[in-house]
């Protein structure tokens, strides 16, 4: 992914922030949560496979479905995780 397109996506991640200073832990867990596979991929060249992994274990505000994925990816065990470990804020049911 060139530069260009990388800064355009990562402006519609990040767009309450200035994404020149996104921290990375901010722009990893956008792209864990909104990104899709090739931003993802070249967010881990970015920052590094230990940082992505490191903010897919220890932050619990990520979407469900994406940290799934990801563990099944890194044969991860999603009980692991703080986003599994953490109980739902609200509940309907």
């Amino acid at each position: 992914m060139n530069t260009k397109k990388y800064n355009e996506r990562l402006k519609q991640l990040v767009w309450d922030c200035n994404y020149k200073h996104a921290s990375s832990d901010i722009v990893l867990e956008r792209a864990i949560n909104y990104g899709g596979i090739d931003f993802i991929d070249e967010v881990i060249k970015r920052y590094g496979e230990d940082k992505f992994l490191d903010i897919l274990v220890n932050r619990r505000a990520l979407n469900k479905q994406a940290v799934s994925y990801w563990c099944i990816k890194y044969n991860i065990d999603i009980k692991q995780t703080a986003t599994f470990k953490t109980p739902a804020f609200w509940s309907p049911f």
